[in-house]
């Protein structure tokens, strides 16, 4: 089976734009929360954000969460390109990644809560079974997003390899869980860099998809029209 020969058109064109924004600017929430030179980000205990100054955490709280529902109609756009002859293929990948998304947005929403109380703890104020129990609460919903972007990601590189997206099959390299997996990489073999980008994983591969979807799509438009 082989994709439609038209290349997204500008309403979906525009609607990944809507995506990239919601990435950058959800990254930008994110890094204002929790970004902190050389921090331990694989501390349970959440001391980097200590760090932060209140203002500045409070300012990436409504940054990120204003942001984040921006993701629903990128993945419209990544969805209607990925399986463009298979249209129930194409929204059941949209139910599972906006679902997966909205957990992701309720994730970031409590980092907030889990700064003011690692601070809280640091002036004897709480306790770490506060902080435990918040994470506890917290934390799978992260990872629930995780998984989803795995499943989508096998979905993109199958429909992409095998022809029928609307994307050159070099795309299919660029999946949202590899790119993903290489902000951790990064991060975990060189975190003299990688504490750059891992605050903001998510947001960074995902920079990286909608930006590329953009080109891919935007070239093959052109080409089609010549």
């Amino acid at each position: 089976m082989t994709a439609p020969t038209n290349v997204g058109n500008d309403r979906y064109l525009a609607l990944c734009l809507l995506g990239l924004a919601g990435a950058l600017l959800t990254g930008l929430g994110e890094g204002l929360l929790q970004l902190v030179p050389h921090a331990d980000y694989t501390d349970v205990s959440y001391g980097y954000f200590a760090s932060v100054p209140d203002a500045r955490q409070s300012l990436g709280h409504f940054v990120a969460i204003l942001a984040a529902p921006l993701y629903l109609p990128g993945y419209w756009h990544l969805t209607r390109n990925l399986a463009p002859a298979r249209p129930r293929l194409a929204t059941a990948l949209f139910g599972l990644t906006s679902y997966a998304f909205i957990l992701g947005a309720v994730w970031i929403g409590q980092r907030y809560f889990l700064a003011t109380t690692v601070k809280a703890i640091a002036a004897g104020d709480a306790n770490n079974a506060l902080l435990h129990d918040l994470a506890a609460h917290n934390e799978p919903l992260v990872n629930a997003l995780r998984l989803a972007m795995v499943i989508f990601s096998v979905a993109w590189v199958w429909l992409i390899a095998s022809g029928q997206s609307r994307y050159p099959r070099w795309m299919a390299i660029f999946s949202p869980a590899l790119l993903l997996g290489a902000v951790f990489a990064l991060y975990f073999s060189r975190p003299d860099l990688g504490w750059i980008v891992l605050p903001t994983a998510m947001n960074t591969a995902h920079v990286v998809v909608f930006t590329l979807s953009l080109l891919a799509l935007s070239t093959g438009r052109k080409r089609s029209d010549q």
